[in-house]
C-alpha cells in the first residue's frame, strides 16, 4: 500500500514538473547570449522628483542580483538594453489613526518597460506595467516627514523586485 502511494506521489510530482510548474521568480532566465544589460535612466512622466532615479538604481541592483548579468548604464557593449518610463504614480489612503492621519496607503505605479537584445529582438515589453502595494506609516508623528523620502526608496525597491521577477518569468531561458 505504501509503495503504491509513493509511486503515485512520485508520478504526480513528475507530472507537475514536466508541465512547467515552478515557484514565481525562479523559473526564468534571460537568454544565454545576454551577459551584459544596459539599464538606461527611466523617464519620469509624473511630478514626483527623483522617483525616476530611484527606480533606475533599484532596477539596476535587482537585475544584477536576480538575473546574474553585468549591468551598466550605457548601450555600448551591452547584449540587451532596458528602457522605461514611469507613466503613473498614485497614493491613496486606506485607513486613518485616531487623530485623523492616514496610516495605511495604497501606492500604485505604472510604467512602460522594454527589454530588447542588441539585434532588436524584444525580450520583454509592457506598455502598462502596473505595480501596486499597501504600505503602513509610522505611528510616531516625528517620523512623518522623513518617511516620505524613505518611502520612495522602498516603493522603488519593491517595484524593481516585481518588475525583474516579471521579466524573468517572461523569459523561460533554456531548459
Amino acid at each position: 500500500m505504501r509503495a503504491r502511494f509513493a509511486v503515485a506521489s512520485l508520478a504526480v510530482m513528475l507530472l507537475f514538473t514536466a508541465c512547467g510548474y515552478h515557484l514565481l521568480g525562479t523559473g526564468g532566465a534571460l537568454p544565454p547570449s545576454v551577459k551584459v544589460v544596459a539599464v538606461l535612466p527611466f523617464e519620469r512622466q509624473v511630478p514626483v522628483l527623483q522617483l525616476d532615479q530611484r527606480v533606475t538604481e533599484a532596477v539596476t541592483r535587482e537585475l544584477a542580483q536576480r538575473a546574474r548579468v553585468k549591468v551598466q548604464s550605457s548601450k555600448e557593449g551591452a547584449d540587451a538594453v532596458l528602457t522605461g518610463a514611469i507613466t503613473g504614480y498614485g497614493v491613496a489612503p486606506l485607513s486613518y489613526d485616531s487623530a485623523g492621519r492616514a496610516n495605511r496607503y495604497q501606492v500604485t505605479m505604472t510604467a512602460k518597460v522594454r527589454l530588447a537584445s542588441r539585434d532588436g529582438k524584444v525580450l520583454f515589453e509592457s506598455q502598462g506595467y502596473r505595480f501596486s502595494e499597501v504600505y503602513e506609516r509610522s505611528s510616531t508623528p516625528g517620523n512623518y516627514i522623513s518617511e516620505e523620502v524613505v518611502a520612495y526608496d522602498v516603493v522603488a525597491r519593491d517595484f524593481a523586485r516585481a518588475l525583474v521577477a516579471t521579466i524573468m518569468e517572461a523569459n523561460p531561458g533554456v531548459p
